[in-house]
C-alpha cells in the first residue's frame, strides 16, 4: 500500500525555498470560473506549507488584486511570504485554465494567457531579480531544498549557491532557455524534472550528467527515473473519471520533495533505489486522486490530510491498478475579484479561504 502522507511534526520542519512561476489560475468551471494560486513554483510551495514545511515562495507581484489573492491564498496555507514582493505598476501573472474534450473522448484542458472577455494579454511571469537572490544569499541558513522551474540570472545564481550550501537543488523547467544558461541550471541541479510533452524532444536531457535523478513523466503512460544511471519505467495509476490533470506533476514534485528532501542534498544523495522508486510512486497516487478535483491542488482544496491519506491507501503502489474516484468540488463564494484590468471579467474565490482565514 501507498505510504501516508503526513504533516511533518511543528518541531523538525523542513524547509524549501520556491523560485519562479507563481500566479493566479483562473480555472473556468464549465462557465462558473473560480481563482486559485497556480504556477508550478506556486503549486509546489502551497502543497509544502499544507504539509507543514517552512515553504518560501520567490516571486515578484504586484499590488493588484491578484497578487493580494495570492499573498492571502499562500499566508492561510502557512507559507513564509518574505520574498513575494508587492510592486506598485507592476501586474501579477494570471492563467487562464480552460477544459476541452480530447478527440480520444478523454477531458483534458489547455491554458490561455488571453482574457476571454476583452481579448486582451494577460499579465505574464516577471523574473526575479539578482537583488531579491542577494538578499537571500546573505541570510544565516540555507533551506534544506530549493526549487526552481525558471532560468534567469538570479535563479541560476540561487541555485548555484544553494548548491554549494549543501541544499538538495531540484530544477523543473517547462521550456528550453537560451541553450548556456539552460545547461548550468541543469549542471546545478540534483534533480531535473520534465514533461516529455514539453521537452521530450530534446534528447540530451536523459543524458544530463550532473543530476542524480532525473524523471521524465509521461501523462497517462506513467514516468520514467534515471537513478545511479539505471532507467526505469512507472505505470501511471488509473483514474475512472479524470475531472482536471492540471497539477499533476507538481504533486509529484512535490511528494519527491515531502520524503526525500529534509536531510538536504547529503541525505537524497544517501537513499536507496527502492525508496527513490517508492517516493515516485506516492507521487503518482497523489497526482491520480488530486485528478477527480478541478484544480492544479484541488485535493488540497476540499480534503484534509487525513482524507487524503485514505485515499492514497486505497491505490496499490506495486500494481498500480487502483482507482480514484471524484469527490465534489469546493464551494464558490463572494465576493467576486475582478482580474481582468481591461474589462470587467471577474472571478470568484473557494469557501475554504474564508474557513481557514
Amino acid at each position: 500500500m501507498t505510504r501516508a502522507v503526513e504533516p511533518l511534526p511543528g518541531d523538525t520542519r523542513a524547509s524549501c525555498w520556491g523560485a519562479g512561476f507563481v500566479a493566479m489560475d483562473v480555472v473556468d468551471a464549465e462557465g462558473d470560473p473560480f481563482a486559485a494560486v497556480g504556477g508550478s513554483c506556486g503549486n509546489v510551495m502551497g502543497i509544502l506549507a499544507w504539509l507543514g514545511w517552512t515553504a518560501r515562495p520567490i516571486a515578484r507581484l504586484g499590488t493588484d488584486a491578484a497578487g493580494g489573492f495570492i499573498r492571502e491564498e499562500l499566508r492561510v496555507l502557512g507559507a513564509d511570504l518574505s520574498h513575494l514582493t508587492a510592486e506598485e505598476g507592476l501586474r501579477s501573472p494570471i492563467v487562464l485554465q480552460r477544459f476541452a474534450m480530447a478527440p480520444d473522448g478523454t477531458r483534458t484542458h489547455r491554458f490561455s494567457l488571453t482574457c476571454p472577455g476583452c481579448g486582451g494579454w494577460l499579465p505574464r511571469h516577471r523574473p526575479i531579480t539578482l537583488s531579491q537572490c542577494r538578499s537571500l544569499a546573505s541570510e544565516a541558513e540555507w533551506p534544506d531544498v530549493l526549487y526552481f522551474d525558471r532560468v534567469s540570472p538570479a535563479s541560476l545564481h540561487l541555485a548555484e549557491e544553494a548548491r554549494d550550501a549543501d541544499a538538495l537543488v531540484v530544477f523543473e523547467p517547462s521550456s528550453m532557455a537560451e541553450e548556456s544558461k539552460f545547461q548550468r541550471a541543469v549542471d546545478a541541479c540534483h534533480v531535473l524534472k520534465y514533461s516529455h510533452e514539453r521537452l521530450g524532444h530534446l534528447p540530451d536531457l536523459s543524458y544530463a550528467a550532473s543530476p542524480a535523478l532525473v524523471v521524465e513523466t509521461c501523462g497517462a503512460l506513467g514516468l520514467r527515473y534515471r537513478w545511479s544511471g539505471k532507467w526505469s519505467e512507472l505505470g501511471a495509476f488509473p483514474v475512472e473519471d479524470v475531472v482536471d490533470a492540471a497539477g499533476s506533476g507538481d504533486w509529484c514534485s512535490a511528494m519527491l520533495i515531502h520524503w526525500l528532501g529534509r536531510r538536504g542534498a547529503a541525505g537524497f544523495l544517501d537513499s536507496a533505489r527502492v525508496v527513490v522508486e517508492r517516493v515516485l510512486q506516492q507521487g503518482q497516487a497523489a497526482a491520480a486522486v488530486n485528478c477527480g478535483f478541478r484544480g492544479a491542488r484541488g485535493a488540497m482544496l476540499a480534503l484534509g490530510i487525513a482524507r487524503l491519506n485514505e485515499k492514497l491507501e486505497s491505490l496499490t503502489v506495486d500494481h498500480p491498478n487502483g482507482r480514484a474516484d471524484a469527490p465534489e468540488p469546493p464551494k464558490r463564494v463572494g465576493p467576486a475579484l475582478q482580474y481582468c484590468e481591461q474589462c470587467d471579467m471577474e472571478v470568484s474565490v473557494l469557501s475554504w479561504m474564508h474557513e481557514a482565514g
